[in-house]
């Protein structure tokens, strides 16, 4: 296993209100995600990791926001991790029934060191009482695809499950801090 010195990390969207925005429910995933990308940079920096935010804020289309984010990405030498943040939506779950809809990451082949902090996000969330849902191969996502050095995509939780929305709401740093403890215990073990 290699230690993460390096990574990128970005909000999957345009800003809400503009083209190409993320889902849009009991959660706004573009304010989410842009929330969470800050403080897990500002915790991963705080933590000696060096974090570059890769954000993009003036896509023209859904294509052209994500060319321009692994272009960001792609620029950052050496970037030894890649993290797109999203919130995930399907759900429909408007009044809540017990249970999260929870959280998922996903990457293009369980393998080495990305499918390792994948399962170590999933595990730290579902401490926090998101349901794992586990890590999920997905060949055809274009930003796992086209970013240089290992990516995985974090679907955080859904934008549309009461359940979801009340724990996010609850305390969202405490999010972002598991994000980061499944970077640092990544590298513990390394």
């Amino acid at each position: 296993m290699k230690k993460i010195k390096k990574v990128t990390v970005h909000g999957g969207h345009n800003p809400s209100g503009k083209i190409a925005c993320g889902e849009s429910d009991l959660l706004d995933e573009s304010k989410e995600d842009r929330y969470i990308t800050k403080r897990v940079i500002k915790l991963l920096k705080k933590n000696g990791i060096k974090a570059v935010n890769c954000t993009v804020n003036n896509g023209l289309n859904q294509n052209d926001v994500l060319r321009k984010i692994c272009a960001k990405c792609n620029i950052v030498k050496d970037a030894d991790l890649h993290i797109a943040i999203h919130f995930n939506s399907g759900m429909n779950d408007k009044k809540g029934d017990g249970s999260t809809g929870g959280t998922e990451v996903l990457l293009t082949k369980n393998v080495a060191d990305k499918g390792d902090i994948a399962k170590r996000v999933c595990k730290q969330m579902e401490r926090l009482g998101f349901t794992n849902r586990g890590v999920k191969a997905d060949e055809d996502l274009y930003f796992l695809n086209h970013t240089k050095g290992p990516a995985i995509l974090i679907e955080t939780c859904f934008v549309d499950d009461r359940d979801d929305y009340i724990l996010y709401k609850s305390d969202k740093d405490a999010v972002a801090k598991a994000i980061v403890k499944a970077v640092l215990s990544h590298n513990k073990a390394a």
